[in-house]
């Protein structure tokens, strides 16, 4: 469960409010929030090096071991493909006017505006009503796309009625259609890998499958294809990589995949001109090239699977706000804006720490000594009784 923001600020002021220590604007918190989250989430790791020297215990819920793990799993990532920036993307937040309904007798295709209701996601809904037949909407962007060339197809179902099912198509406009079909519809996150068949200008359908007449529904909320590199690490989007696991390469044909080791840059000369020691798809190496790219030896076949595990950075947050008068006549003043806001991504246990290390960082700013004594001196008490 993450740190609801609005809660933590209206606390940081509470308590830099008393005794008159002083008042944390929006702007301040909103820097110090994302300081203090990334300490917090930085100390995860040098704890887990410290309690795996430390004796364990068997108790279910208070072995330090497996609470950092829980408070670490929400940004593991797993079985990620190694992919570079989108060749298209579509989030459907402001329209959907880049889409065309196919036989528009058929159903409707509507914009699904952000909402509450819908957790601010916008949405492309497709609605099956008429004709026993079945909806689609075609994207009137064309996506270049490479023959030989592997790609990754990344959609989000954010609702629906049921349908029997849908279908997404990456068509060449010719004899070259690629087709995946989901016969049982749930709500998530979903993806799969094409090879593209012909260099040329592709375009993107979705099929709501049912011909029930019935009026089931499914909206996507958002769609991309994405080039897979084997180079790029994190998934290209907001997810990006602040600790890489391992990475996993399985040959085509294989069953099982294979951990590739990472050598240093200086060292992959010596292993290249080295008979015996030459990296081969069998006994792969990849050398870090900077905090986005790592690259393979030798170079994968487009055929080949490469995925790696990876820690994700947490999302930067803000304390949204509108400003408005107020009504006894005095200064306008800033109010919480749910919709515009960024929640912490941390444990819902960092609460009180976020809270106190905000605080911590606030003193120094607005140079109140006393308020940084007082954070540091809370901080140290709960340091201490967690490690006793």
């Amino acid at each position: 469960m993450a740190v609801n923001i609005n809660t933590v600020y209206q606390r940081v002021l509470a308590l830099a409010n008393k005794e008159q220590r002083g008042y944390v604007t929006p702007l301040e918190f909103n820097l110090l929030a994302n300081q203090a989250q990334m300490e917090i989430f930085e100390q995860y790791f040098y704890d887990i090096n410290l309690y795996n020297r430390a004796p364990g215990n068997s108790t279910e819920y208070a072995d330090m071991l497996h609470i950092l793990e829980e408070k670490i799993a929400p940004f593991k990532i797993n079985d990620q493909s190694l992919i570079s920036s989108a060749k298209f993307e579509d989030d459907f937040e402001l329209d959907i006017t880049d889409w065309s309904e196919v036989v528009a007798g058929n159903g409707v295709v509507s914009h699904e505006a952000p909402s509450s209701a819908n957790s601010y996601n916008g949405g492309l809904k497709i609605l099956q009503n008429a004709n026993s037949a079945i909806h689609i909407a075609e994207s009137d962007t064309n996506v270049a796309l490479t023959a030989g060339k592997k790609y990754v197809v990344n959609w989000e179902i954010i609702a629906m009625d049921e349908p029997s099912g849908y279908k997404i198509h990456i068509d060449d406009g010719g004899l070259n259609n690629i087709g995946h079909t989901i016969n049982e519809p749930s709500i998530g996150s979903f993806s799969f890998t094409f090879i593209a068949d012909t260099t040329s200008n592709h375009n993107i359908r979705l099929q709501n499958s049912d011909t029930t007449n019935a009026s089931k529904y499914i909206t996507f909320g958002s769609i991309s294809i994405k080039e897979v590199d084997n180079t790029s690490i994190g998934d290209s989007g907001t997810n990006t990589v602040y600790r890489l696991g391992e990475v996993m390469w399985q040959r085509s044909g294989q069953s099982y995949a294979t951990q590739v080791p990472l050598v240093n840059a200086n060292e992959i000369t010596k292993y290249n001109v080295s008979p015996l020691a030459r990296p081969t798809s069998k006994n792969p190496v990849y050398v870090r090239v900077s905090d986005a790219s790592i690259k393979l030896y030798p170079t994968p076949s487009s055929a080949d699977t490469i995925t790696h595990n990876f820690i994700k950075r947490p999302e930067d947050v803000y304390w949204g706000y509108t400003i408005v008068p107020n009504s006894s006549g005095g200064n306008e003043y800033p109010m919480y804006n749910a919709s515009n806001s960024k929640n912490f991504d941390l444990h819902g246990s960092e609460e009180m720490p976020l809270v106190y290390k905000i605080l911590e960082l606030a003193g120094i700013v607005i140079n109140k000594p006393g308020l940084v004594q007082a954070a540091s001196l809370e901080q140290q008490e709960n340091l201490q009784q967690e490690k006793q």
